[in-house]
């Protein structure tokens, strides 16, 4: 018999599997994000790449070749290795991870974790199969991101405030290194392309879970579409139409 959980993370594989292929069409904030994630980072291997997606090229590092890459979402896993063919991948949840303790020197995780159910216990699961000294860095999407949509009265996933990410880490296993959050927004020519940003990675602007008692606007045709395009127009930037995510960037490191 399945959980509400277990089936919560078929339909999360489900939706990032049938996005592989478009994937690279739509990570602008994924690009963004690994760019900085990369000037905080120091690696060692081996190397895991934590909700990996299609996969994320280490050659900026020129000692990390011992690559392992866990998803959830088979569809990404087989994408990665097509362009990452020396890339070890393991199809996993970051919440029950299929490694040994104390097997990894460095985790590496980029804007993937905010879809756990459970960010506390895949944060207590890299503990585990880091080795002591080891460095976790990871960005991962937190409150008050996609607020254009929420203004629009559109549903938004709850993400988790910076305080309540960090409540994660308990202090007796992790030294926090280094913690910022900052906004990020990447701008579309149209609302639809907006959209399918979102959609496109796998994302979706609101999971199942969080839709009760959300405030909505309901869309019967044309019409409440146009309107909706209309109102998403007063936001234009000359750049575009502005959809931010503020990214809270982390690295610690194990402690015990």
């Amino acid at each position: 018999m399945k959980t509400a959980v277990n089936q919560l993370n078929i339909d999360v594989a489900n939706r990032f599997s049938a996005a592989a292929s478009s994937y690279h069409s739509h990570d602008i904030l994924q690009r963004i994000a690994a760019k900085h994630l990369f000037e905080l980072m120091s690696p060692t291997q081996p190397l895991l790449d934590l909700g990996c997606g299609p996969g994320t090229s280490f050659t900026c590092f020129n000692h990390i070749d011992d690559v392992i890459c866990v998803d959830i979402a088979q569809g990404m896993l087989r994408s990665l290795k097509k362009d990452f063919p020396a890339h070890k991948v393991l199809c996993g949840d970051a919440q029950n991870l299929p490694l040994l303790d104390s097997s990894i020197a460095t985790v590496y995780s980029n804007v993937a974790l905010q879809w756990c159910n459970n960010l506390e216990l895949a944060v207590t699961e890299a503990n585990r199969v880091l080795k002591v000294g080891g460095e976790f860095n990871a960005s991962i999407v937190a409150e008050n991101s996609l607020y254009q949509l929420s203004d629009l009265r559109l549903n938004v996933n709850r993400f988790k405030s910076e305080a309540a990410i960090l409540n994660c880490f308990n202090q007796d296993d992790w030294q926090i290194e280094q913690v910022e959050t900052r906004a990020i927004t990447v701008y579309f020519a149209d609302f639809k392309s907006l959209l399918q940003s979102i959609k496109g990675v796998g994302a979706s602007t609101v999971e199942v879970k969080s839709q009760l008692n959300q405030r909505h606007v309901t869309l019967r045709g044309r019409g409440d579409w146009q309107k909706l395009l209309n109102k998403a127009e007063l936001s234009r930037a000359p750049e575009g139409l502005p959809l931010t995510y503020n990214i809270s960037f982390i690295k610690a490191r194990k402690t015990r």
